[in-house]
């Protein structure tokens, strides 16, 4: 039993000493520039800074590949606040420029007070923001949670 035990830690330290260690070799920029022209992303936020910093990046994706599909998801918070804050509106038009998808979940509206009346005419609502997502998911988008 000992030999056995004395044989299989050293296959397992001749492994770990002979074997090449690989580090990631791709540069940050090689990372970004990965990003397909005809790429379908989707970001499911749940606060107001989560949701500008998306449309940022939703216009970044379309300026460089027009065939992108970005869509922003929105539950929680930030569904009041899209339909009150002022500071928003300018974000709602740059999306809307720039041909970025916004869904808004019906469950927060619901749970929040908010009627589809009191935002811009380009936001669309789903009736539940979580299987919106998964149901992307399922079309081939690759998605983030913030």
């Amino acid at each position: 039993m000992k030999k056995q035990i004395i044989i299989i830690a050293l296959f397992l330290l001749g492994i770990t000493l002979f074997n090449d260690v690989k580090a990631q070799s791709l540069t940050t920029s090689q990372v970004e520039n990965a990003i397909k022209k005809d790429g379908k992303y989707a970001i499911l936020v749940q606060n107001s800074m989560h949701f500008m910093v998306s449309v940022m990046t939703g216009e970044e994706y379309k300026t460089k590949n027009a065939g992108i599909q970005f869509e922003i998801i929105l539950i929680g918070e930030v569904v009041k606040d899209l339909a009150e804050k002022e500071d928003l509106k300018a974000f709602i038009q740059r999306a809307e420029k720039a041909g970025i998808k916004i869904v808004v979940c019906e469950f927060a509206m619901n749970k929040l007070g908010v009627k589809k009346s009191q935002y811009h005419s380009s936001i669309l609502t789903t009736p539940n923001g979580f299987t919106y997502i998964f149901g992307l998911q399922e079309l081939g988008f690759k998605t983030i949670t913030l």
